[in-house]
């Protein structure tokens, strides 16, 4: 005998979930690949991190000009978008947009959902973006933070950013800034904040070990002086062309 229509729509669901899962673990194999290509080259790496429909995609776009797909809708972003940046010194650095989060994922999302959130877990700085118009923005960065547990990334620099802010409560705002002693208020639509937000990544990033030799003339003595205040100088010698 045939198939019944139900059967037919679970071996089709069955088909489509294995199809997902073997997509899934492509996608994984590329990510490392590019994470193992960052960290030999010493690039630092940010990831947005946040409520679905905090304006995390948005926020990427204010921050890099890249165009990314802006989508109303869960899983608008499956795979992380990783983007090239850099700050107002000139330091370079990746910017990784990640799944929105949501209470209560149905079961056969959540292996999808880990999987994206790997780029959290391995990231130098987390920009954790909250919706600062939503009628209850703590209940959601509290939600985000629990899943932070769950990947591994509580000890990764967070900084909270707190969007649409010329749509929100300037209590709750004021509330918001106060509670959360490392925060910023933007508004990814209008520019509001962000020179202000690019300032505090430059300040949060890592600074990369990396081993030079240099021959600074001796016109030019503030580089030295920069080497002393900024890095670490393993020896110096004073040559007739300079040190």
């Amino acid at each position: 005998p045939g198939e019944t229509k139900i059967e037919t729509d679970r071996r089709r669901i069955r088909e489509k979930m294995a199809k997902m899962r073997r997509e899934i673990a492509e996608m994984k194999t590329g990510r490392d690949i590019k994470r193992q290509e960052r960290r030999r080259n010493n690039v630092p790496s940010v990831a947005i991190a946040g409520y679905t429909n905090a304006g995390k995609s948005s926020l990427l776009n204010r921050l890099t000009g890249a165009g990314v797909l802006v989508e109303n809708a869960l899983f608008a972003t499956l795979d992380p978008t990783v983007r090239r940046a850099e700050t107002p010194t000139g330091r370079v650095y990746t910017l990784a947009d990640t799944v929105g989060f949501v209470r209560h994922l149905p079961h056969h999302l959540v292996e999808a959902f880990r999987s994206t959130m790997e780029e959290v877990g391995d990231s130098d700085l987390i920009l954790h973006v909250v919706d600062g118009s939503h009628p209850a923005p703590e209940e959601q960065l509290a939600a985000v933070r629990e899943v932070f547990r769950d990947v591994g990334a509580v000890n990764v620099p967070e900084i909270v950013v707190i969007n649409k802010a010329d749509a929100a409560d300037p209590l709750v705002l004021q509330r918001l800034l106060r509670v959360e002693k490392h925060s910023i208020a933007v508004s990814a639509r209008s520019g509001r904040g962000i020179e202000e937000l690019l300032a505090l990544i430059d300040a949060e990033l890592p600074r990369p070990k990396v081993e030079i030799e240099a021959l600074v003339p001796y016109t030019q003595g503030g580089l030295v002086s920069r080497v002393h205040a900024e890095g670490e100088l393993e020896s110096e010698e004073h040559t007739p062309e300079g040190t």
